[in-house]
C-alpha cells in the first residue's frame, strides 16, 4: 500500500476536524442567527401573553356569563338580565381580540363558526322556541344538533338584550331561558377547549379540564408548543420566520374583516341584520377590540404584559416602518370610534363609514409590508 503523503495526512486530519465540530454544534443549519433567537422570543412572548392570555380571560369570563344565565333561570328579574349582560359584553371584549388569531384550533375545530356565527337563523330559532324539543333541550343537544347560526355568543345576545340594553324580564319566557343556558354552556365550553388548545391541558385550572375530560374535548395538540417549536423537528412551522408570518397574517386577515366585511357590507345593503352585535349595540366596540387585538398582536401582548415584540424587532429593521404601523393601528381606531353610534341606526352616515374602511385598508397594507420587506 502506497503511504500517504504529509500534506495529504494533515489535510484529511483537517477535514475530520471540521467534520466533528459541526456534528458536535449541530451543523450549520442548527445554529441560530442574531434575527433567529430574536424572533424566537417573539413567538414565545406571543404565544403566553397575547394569546393564552386572552384565550384564558376569554374562557373566565364565558364561565361566569353561564353562571349568569343560570342565575337569571333560577331568578327572573331585572337586576339578575342586566348582571348576565354584563357578563356577555365582558366576555365578547375577550373574543374580539382573539380574532386576530383565528388560525390553528379556531379553524381546525370549528370553533370560530360555533362561537360567533353570524346573522342568527331567527325563522327556525323561533320554530325551535315554539317546539317540543325545546322542553328537553340541553348543552348537548345544542352542540350536537344545532346549527352554527342557532347557538354561541349571539344566541344569548339574542335572549338578553334589546334595543342596545337589558331586555325586560317579563319578556323572557321560560323555554327561551332553558335555550339561553344551554347555548351558553356550549359557549363557555368551546371557550374553555381554545384556552386548552393554545396552553394544552397542564395549563388549565383542573375545573376546566374536568369539563373537557367530561365531555371528550381533548386538543390533537398543544398549538402554543407547536408555535413555540417553530424550526424543530415536528413543529408545523419550518422556521421562526413563518411562524412570524403566520401572526402577521392573522392581524392582516382581521384588519381586512372589519373593513371590508363588518363594516362594508350593512352599510353598502343598508341591511341592519348584517350588522354583527346589534341586539346589544355592541358593534362598535366589537370592531375596535378587534383592532386591539392586532395592536397587542404586534407590540407583544396585552397592555401590561408586553416585551419581546414585531414592534421592536420591526424598529431595528425600519424604524420609519413600525413608526407607520402603530399610527396606523391609531387611525384605525379612532376612525371606528368616529362613526356615531349605535352603528346599526347609522348605515347611512357613509363618510364615517368610508374614513373606517379606508384605515382599515391603509392597516391592511402596511401590515402587509412587514411580511413582504422584513420576515421574508
Amino acid at each position: 500500500m502506497k503511504k500517504l503523503s504529509k500534506k495529504l495526512i494533515l489535510l484529511l486530519i483537517g477535514v475530520a476536524f471540521i467534520c466533528s465540530f459541526a456534528a458536535c454544534n449541530g451543523g450549520k443549519e442548527d445554529i441560530k442567527t442574531d434575527d433567529e433567537e430574536a424572533l424566537q422570543k417573539i413567538i414565545e412572548q406571543y404565544v403566553n401573553n397575547t394569546v393564552i392570555r386572552t384565550y384564558r380571560l376569554l374562557s373566565d369570563n364565558a364561565i361566569k356569563l353561564h353562571q349568569a344565565c343560570e342565575a337569571l333561570q333560577a331568578n327572573k328579574t331585572d337586576a339578575n338580565v342586566q348582571a348576565a349582560c354584563k357578563e356577555w359584553i365582558s366576555a365578547r371584549e375577550y373574543w374580539e381580540k382573539t380574532e386576530a388569531f383565528l388560525f390553528g384550533p379556531a379553524g381546525d375545530y370549528n370553533l370560530d363558526p360555533q362561537i360567533d356565527s353570524w346573522p342568527l337563523d331567527k325563522n327556525q330559532l323561533d320554530q325551535i322556541l315554539a317546539s317540543d324539543i325545546i322542553q328537553g333541550i340541553d348543552a348537548e343537544y345544542v352542540r350536537n344538533v344545532l346549527g352554527f347560526n342557532l347557538k354561541g355568543f349571539h344566541a344569548v345576545e339574542y335572549v338578553i338584550f334589546r334595543d342596545g340594553g337589558a331586555r325586560a324580564v317579563s319578556d323572557i319566557s321560560d323555554v327561551e331561558l332553558l335555550y339561553l343556558v344551554a347555548v351558553s354552556e356550549t359557549l363557555a365550553q368551546d371557550c374553555i377547549l381554545l384556552e386548552a388548545s393554545w396552553a394544552g391541558m397542564d395549563g388549565v385550572t383542573s375545573e376546566k379540564r374536568e369539563i373537557l375530560e367530561e365531555l371528550e374535548l381533548i386538543p390533537s395538540r398543544n398549538y402554543g408548543n407547536d408555535m413555540m417549536m417553530a424550526g424543530q423537528a415536528g413543529s408545523p412551522y419550518k422556521t421562526v420566520q413563518q411562524a412570524c408570518i403566520e401572526i402577521i397574517e392573522g392581524c392582516i386577515d382581521i384588519a381586512d374583516e372589519v373593513g371590508n366585511s363588518k363594516i362594508a357590507d350593512p352599510v353598502n345593503t343598508g341591511d341592519v341584520l348584517q350588522v354583527e352585535s346589534w341586539y346589544s349595540w355592541n358593534s362598535l366596540d366589537d370592531f375596535t377590540n378587534n383592532i386591539v387585538g392586532i395592536e397587542n398582536s404586534y407590540m407583544g401582548g396585552m397592555e401590561g404584559y408586553r416585551d419581546a415584540s414585531l414592534s421592536e424587532y420591526v424598529e431595528k429593521k425600519n424604524a420609519t416602518l413600525n413608526a407607520q404601523i402603530q399610527a396606523k393601528i391609531r387611525d384605525a381606531i379612532t376612525a371606528i370610534n368616529a362613526i356615531p353610534a349605535p352603528f346599526r341606526n347609522n348605515l347611512h352616515n357613509t363618510e364615517a363609514a368610508q374614513a373606517a374602511m379606508d384605515a382599515c385598508d391603509e392597516l391592511v397594507k402596511i401590515l402587509s409590508q412587514v411580511e413582504d420587506e422584513v420576515l421574508q
